[in-house]
């Protein structure tokens, strides 16, 4: 019994990967539907053009097909850049195989180029669980070192104040002295919660009422910045799966850092919807798949640097005079403890937009 004939070209239609075809000369014969989204130019405008018409000579994809054509040997490349729609830098691992006519000379190239920006997402993320589990380590050592020495520090000050009673010039000194031990421990509390594994109790929460009462209670802040809130919620997101507390501290946090952002006054935005980031769309939490939640601060700030961003979420690296640079850090634990994640993005000049997501109870 005869088979159905392949359908070749529906098939090419249909792939995910970018498929781009060139002749000896290197003018393009085949640029498929995947091609034209990740490269950002559609097949009308490229059919039939030389392959340097299109990308620069010293890309990688056109020094990779040149090199197949010439040598009828496949090229491999698991990191390469190529130009996107507006010029922009696409990370894709490129893999090119030389097509022999019946002479058995080549007589074309074929490239598959594979869009690996989300892969890449996704190591960035893992490193920075990995950097924050080591630093925890490290925290909780050097906190339970400075523990002993500080209680000793606080016993002698507790004596002094007895032992010296109403003498109040040495009332003063021993106040302040008890004050400023009570404040170092608190920053051990802050190392030794970076360390601590999380325990969550999760419930389904109304995320506009957390959002609400976070408002409320930085709303005086805000309104000596000359700060005013906005709200777009969706009125018809399903509640979240999340323990009030660590999500409040993680809602608490990031607007503080929002009001902080804008000291010369100007919106705050929060912004409510469920996911369409392809990367955070949804999470599997041993119990089948759950649709996520995108909760969004946005400041109208001076934004943040790609460089900055980058080390954002690294425990101690902070940019304010004051601070340990542990806030963002136990941020990214709490949501990363919840199955979410944080993203941020960032124009310098234009703010700063946080994304939490975070998975829906239903």
């Amino acid at each position: 019994m005869m088979g159905h004939p392949l359908d070749y070209e529906g098939l090419v239609s249909g792939l995910p990967d970018a498929l781009v075809g060139v002749d000896t000369e290197l003018r393009v014969i085949l640029w498929n539907p995947a091609a034209e989204d990740l490269l950002g130019r559609s097949a009308r405008r490229v059919l039939g053009r030389t392959l340097k018409e299109v990308f620069a000579p010293e890309t990688s994809l056109v020094r990779h097909l040149t090199d197949t054509l010439a040598t009828g040997e496949s090229r491999s490349e698991s990191s390469a850049v190529v130009e996107g729609l507006d010029g922009r830098p696409v990370h894709v691992s490129v893999v090119t195989a030389p097509l022999a006519g019946r002479s058995g000379a080549v007589t074309s190239a074929v490239a598959v180029v594979r869009d690996i920006s989300r892969l890449r997402q996704l190591e960035a993320e893992v490193r920075r669980g990995e950097t924050l589990a080591a630093a925890g380590q490290m925290a909780i050592g050097l906190a339970h070192e400075i523990r002993n020495p500080l209680s000793a520090i606080r016993g002698a000050a507790q004596l002094m104040q007895r032992e010296l009673g109403d003498e109040a010039r040495w009332g003063e000194y021993t106040s302040v002295l008890l004050k400023e031990v009570t404040r170092v421990n608190s920053i051990i509390e802050m190392l030794l919660d970076v360390g601590r594994p999380v325990t969550l109790r999760v419930v389904p929460l109304n995320v506009h009422q957390l959002l609400e009462r976070v408002a409320l209670l930085l709303e005086e802040e805000a309104a000596s910045r000359r700060i005013t809130f906005v709200r777009r919620y969706d009125p018809s997101l399903p509640p979240i799966l999340a323990d009030e507390d660590r999500i409040m501290q993680v809602f608490h946090n990031l607007v503080r850092n929002a009001i902080e952002a804008m000291p010369g006054g100007g919106r705050l935005t929060l912004v409510t919807r469920l996911s369409m980031n392809p990367l955070f769309a949804k999470v599997d939490l041993g119990q089948g798949q759950r649709s996520m939640a995108d909760i969004q601060i946005a400041d109208e700030g001076a934004g943040i640097s790609e460089e900055t961003r980058a080390k954002l979420f690294t425990p101690f690296f902070t940019t304010k005079e004051r601070g340990l640079g542990l806030g963002l850090a136990l941020c990214h634990r709490i949501v990363d403890e919840h199955g979410g994640a944080i993203q941020v993005t960032s124009e310098p000049g234009r703010g700063t937009a946080m994304s939490c997501f975070l998975p829906i109870a239903r």
